[in-house]
């Protein structure tokens, strides 16, 4: 999968899976083919999966992140798909606007 950037952690007070214990995670692989990554907590958290920008929307993950903590990149995400973006291009715009210092 290669290097990971951690976008958006949303720690919350959802119920399923680890019932908000952990964040929910939003990372890009710039180096993918399915550089978007979604997954429960740090570490021993909950599984993930990566998918292609179609693959947020058809597998309907990009609903975690309608949030107000989320809001910008839920925003970002739905014009990029709405408006066919190169997820390559997508993927270094959101590294420059959130990737998280760590």
């Amino acid at each position: 999968m290669g290097k990971l950037v951690e976008i958006v952690a949303i720690a919350g007070d959802w119920t399923g899976g680890h019932h908000g214990k952990y964040p929910k995670i939003f990372s890009v692989s710039p180096e993918s083919d399915h550089p978007f990554c979604i997954s429960e907590g740090h570490g021993w958290g909950g599984g993930g999966t990566c998918v292609d920008l179609n693959g947020l929307f058809e597998r309907n993950f990009v609903k975690i992140f309608d949030r107000p903590e989320s809001n910008s990149l839920y925003q970002k995400l739905v014009k990029a798909f709405e408006e066919n973006l190169d997820q390559d291009s997508l993927v270094k715009e959101l590294i420059d606007e959130f990737a998280i210092d760590t």
